[in-house]
């Protein structure tokens, strides 16, 4: 049996920013939505350590997102 010629591997892929951004946004999204589940499951008892710690998280994934929305807006309104 004939071995069996290489396949043409495709030149390496760069990847676009702005994609990048947008994937990143989305699963920001997904864990501040987890997070808040995470904390609707924890309230009705007095704030634990845990639960401060979680809306911590929680504040900062939002802030996080928001500075995304920001660059985004920014990007767009340069003409990028």
């Amino acid at each position: 049996m004939a071995a069996a010629a290489p396949l043409r591997q495709t030149s390496d892929v760069v990847p676009d920013p702005e994609a990048e951004l947008s994937s990143l946004a989305s699963q920001l999204d997904e864990l501040i939505v987890r997070v808040a589940s995470i904390l609707g499951d924890m309230e009705g008892g007095d704030r634990s350590d845990g639960q401060s710690a979680l809306l911590e998280v929680e504040r900062h994934l939002v802030g996080a997102r928001r500075e995304l929305e920001r660059r985004t807006r920014q990007t767009v309104d340069d003409g990028q």
